[in-house]
């Protein structure tokens, strides 16, 4: 565990960057005077440490993913790590029927756009997850990629990998518009 040299509470090692918590550097450290300090309310109003079952990462729905190289309207501040996820969709014997016929006659095979959107989700979300973990609030550069992994039983599995780097924001009172 180390120590947050804003607000003086323990935390786990992969909370403290710098000295500083991934609390205090969201969302400001509490001003500390010289006649006594305590520190801002944790876990919904209370003081406890954070621990195993009170710590809360950051909300994946929080997370901002994007295919750019920054995020509108926000400064990055600092890139932690290159993040990836995946997700694989078995297509079963009914979709794969489909998929023959429409390979046959021609048109759009919704059954393997639904599998393709499913495991996109599926990915999209593991990221957001992988991001929340290491406590960035941004994901950019991501890059979405397809393929279909064959079985000895004929069928295919549809693969869908995602990558990219998670960053964080500087607080957004930060910039200006222009």
């Amino acid at each position: 565990m180390l120590v947050c040299n804003e607000c003086g509470q323990e935390k786990p090692d992969n909370e403290v960057q710098l000295g500083i918590c991934d609390y205090c550097f969201k969302h400001g450290a509490p001003k500390r005077n010289t006649t006594s300090f305590t520190p801002r309310p944790l876990n919904g109003g209370t003081n406890e440490r954070p621990t195993a079952t009170t710590y809360t990462p950051p909300e994946p729905t929080e997370i901002v993913l994007t295919t750019s190289i920054d995020v509108p309207n926000r400064k990055i501040e600092c890139v932690i790590s290159i993040v990836a996820a995946e997700a694989a969709i078995g297509m079963n014997v009914f979709r794969d029927i489909a998929n023959n016929w429409r390979d046959f006659v021609g048109g759009r095979s919704h059954s393997s756009q639904n599998s393709l959107r499913e495991a996109r989700l599926a990915c999209l979300e593991q990221l957001k997850r992988e991001a929340a973990a290491i406590g960035a609030d941004a994901v950019i550069a991501v890059d979405l990629d397809y393929n279909e992994l064959s079985t000895s039983a004929g069928g295919g599995i549809l693969f869908v990998a995602a990558s990219g780097t998670a960053v964080k924001l500087a607080p957004s009172d930060e910039i200006k518009p222009r």
